[in-house]
């Protein structure tokens, strides 16, 4: 993902987060996922294996859409959002929701079109 991707990615789960839709935190995204609410997942580079293992299930039945930032770690992502580090968050389906997805797309779509 390029930097201007990524810093548009941000400032998108900032304004999340300011609105007060962001879920932060691996007990937060698994609790909003029992309520049978579809959300996109987003983890850092750095993302423990455990919570990747505990996602597998909830991607492979639909109930989750997960983004992995390949540049950025959890420290990064923490510091941009106010916390300490946070390795995972989430949004549920909407409208800052789409708007992510159309940026991860894009930056995908990038890079396929660079690596040909």
């Amino acid at each position: 993902m390029s930097q201007s991707k990524s810093e548009e990615l941000m400032n998108i789960l900032g304004l999340s987060r300011r609105a007060g839709i962001l879920l932060i935190g691996q007990d937060r995204v698994f609790a909003a996922g029992r309520h049978n609410e579809k959300l996109i997942v987003i983890v850092t580079s750095d993302c423990s294996a455990s919570v990747l293992r505990s996602l597998k299930p909830k991607v492979e039945r639909g109930e989750a859409v997960l983004l992995r930032l390949d540049d950025i770690d959890r420290a990064v992502l923490g510091s941009h959002l106010g916390v300490g580090s946070a390795q995972i968050v989430a949004l549920p389906q909407g409208g800052l929701a789409k708007k992510v997805l159309a940026i991860y797309d894009r930056s995908d779509a990038d890079e396929q079109n660079k690596s040909i």
